[in-house]
């Protein structure tokens, strides 16, 4: 739920009701507009008509409709890398030489989140990437601290691996799990005359991980 991350996104003067009531309504609705529009074509006329809101409550409770956006970007990715960050714990934890089981931990959180927030959530995460503002594109562009424990994880896993080569591969395999949104779905099922749909989720994940696996030989 959005409301146990309200700290997270929100100037400490409105965390009483009903201020973090319109706080938790305009994240939801900019999220859910963006991820259904994309980010140059959603004003903030239509985020707080949809969210029920003042014209004026993105600058009142953000600063902003790029700092509202950037919000929603922090307090998603953020909720991604704890899953991953978890999951990595727990296999390193089992056999830090499970390369398997790590690449596992950073596949299985965007793969499973299939509740509708959480997808709404990936598809907010897919647009920024390559349609976020200035503030998302340089997090992006500049935060690599989540990734560098995947990095050091598998280098300890894969010691006969030249640490270039396991940056290289981790690139790769990111490509791979970024080209994974419904419009890659959606070609895939045409290309593949509907015998290819990411409808098991579970089998979904089997087959990336076999794949991104492949590529770090284990």
């Amino acid at each position: 739920m959005v409301r146990g991350r309200l700290a997270d996104i929100k100037p400490a003067a409105v965390a009483e009701e009903p201020g973090a009531g319109v706080v938790e309504r305009l994240f939801l609705a900019a999220e859910a507009l963006v991820a259904e529009h994309g980010f140059e074509a959603v004003s903030s006329r239509d985020i707080t008509a949809r969210a029920g809101a003042n014209l004026a409550a993105i600058n009142y409770y953000f600063g902003s409709k790029n700092l509202l956006m950037f919000a929603i970007f922090k307090a998603r990715a953020a909720e991604l890398n704890r899953d991953r960050a978890a999951l990595l714990r727990q296999a390193v934890a089992r056999d830090p030489g499970d390369a398997r089981g790590i690449l596992r931990a950073l596949i299985e959180p965007p793969t499973l989140w299939v509740s509708d927030e959480r997808k709404m959530a990936l598809r907010f995460l897919n647009r920024a990437r390559g349609e976020g503002p200035r503030e998302i594109r340089e997090v992006i562009e500049t935060d690599v601290r989540h990734l560098r424990r995947f990095a050091d994880a598998l280098a300890t896993a894969l010691p006969h691996f030249p640490r270039e080569d396991i940056m290289w591969r981790l690139h790769f395999a990111l490509g791979v799990l970024h080209h994974n949104s419904a419009a890659d779905y959606a070609r895939l099922a045409l290309l593949s005359e509907g015998l290819c749909t990411p409808d098991d989720r579970e089998a979904l994940l089997q087959r990336l991980l076999v794949f991104i696996a492949a590529g770090f030989g284990v």
